[in-house]
């Protein structure tokens, strides 16, 4: 029995890799439960895949939580316990130590260092833990450098359903919301609004492109920099250029509906709307934060540039709204490049760490 553990309530791109997870365990006839937040989207979205257990997790060294995962953790003879967020890892080492010969995968989406601290190290060198799913081999490097067992770290990249965007039609109706004409360029922006997605560079970015051709910015997602973001764009004068979408639950319609696919993140684990971009066919401009690089391959995919590099970024915008055969080009590209990313993959490499662990 495999034991998924999630601390989210909301839904990002970690919990869209479990949710693809949990159904290409299911086809493959594993046995699996999950242990999530009461009414979370997950819940509602793996209904029919896996058992749910809806705990409240209020931290990390929640001790009713802990007692009732180890609870689950022998009722259900669980073998392999599978944590996918930072509090779901530390939760799931702390019941470990009360179910000693039930082996412990850690998925490690983010490329941030490791804290200092005693209980950051804690939870990383512990000898509890069996295996790091890193999923790029930059979020693997940066475990390694700092001390995590090179042995116990591997590279699962995340996957994407590119099943997901095939024979969408496009929403003409979407020009009609947003108010645009017919030969606007549509740029978008999948991501939260938070620091390491660098909207903020994305902007600085908007405010020098140099361009006669109409184009627009749709920056869809939301988060806690919504404010601080729509106004730096009305201090740079670019907000007939900017559109705040917000959250959507439309991404492959937008998808379709867009140009050019952007992300200018100064940190990415992987970066898995990159992904849903090229299996919707699009060109990107990206910069080279954590692992983007090892999904777009420049000047054959889409544009890089150096984090944090808005000149740079302007001039790679400038030339594709001015192209539209390298937009088709790129998009081409990445559209047969991004089969090396399928979902079942991800899934045959995470299967086959189970049975590695169990043999």
């Amino acid at each position: 029995m495999i034991l998924h553990i999630n601390t989210e309530k909301t839904w990002r791109g970690g919990e869209q890799q479990l949710l693809y997870l949990l159904k290409g365990l299911q086809q493959a006839n594993q046995q699996q439960i999950i242990i999530g937040q009461p009414n979370s989207e997950l819940e509602k979205r793996a209904a029919g895949i896996a058992p749910y257990f809806p705990i409240k997790m209020m931290g990390e060294l929640d001790p009713f939580c802990i007692r009732k995962v180890s609870q689950i953790i022998r009722t259900e003879k669980v073998k392999i316990i599978h944590a996918h967020t930072a509090k779901a890892h530390s939760i799931a080492l702390r019941a470990k130590y009360k179910n000693p010969y039930t082996k412990l995968i850690v998925s490690r989406r983010v490329d941030f260092p490791i804290k200092k601290n005693f209980l950051s190290k804690r939870k990383y060198f512990s000898d509890k833990i069996d295996a790091f799913l890193c999923v790029s081999d930059n979020v693997r490097s940066i475990l390694i450098k700092d001390g995590v067992n090179s042995q116990k770290t591997i590279t699962v990249r995340s996957g994407v359903d590119t099943k997901r965007f095939v024979n969408i039609k496009e929403k003409t109706a979407f020009r009609q919301e947003f108010q645009l004409s017919d030969e606007t360029i549509m740029i978008g922006n999948v991501a939260a609004l938070v620091d390491h997605k660098d909207q903020k560079t994305l902007l600085n970015a908007i405010a020098k492109i140099q361009t006669e051709k109409k184009f627009v910015f749709l920056i869809i997602g939301d988060g806690k920099l919504k404010s601080e973001l729509q106004q730096l764009a009305s201090d740079l004068n670019i907000n007939d250029k900017v559109l705040f979408l917000g959250f959507r639950k439309d991404i492959p319609e937008l998808l379709k509906f867009i140009d050019i696919f952007t992300l200018t993140s100064k940190e990415e684990g992987l970066g898995t709307s990159v992904l849903d971009a090229m299996a919707s066919g699009l060109p990107t401009v990206v910069t080279n934060g954590g692992g983007i690089g090892e999904m777009i391959v420049h000047e054959k995919g889409g544009l890089i540039s150096n984090v944090g590099d808005s000149d740079s970024l302007a001039k790679d915008f400038t030339t594709l709204i001015e192209s539209e055969e390298l937009r088709k080009q790129y998009g081409a590209f990445n559209l047969q490049h991004v089969q090396n990313f399928s979902v079942e993959e991800t899934v045959k490499q995470t299967i086959a760490v189970y049975e590695s662990l169990l043999s």
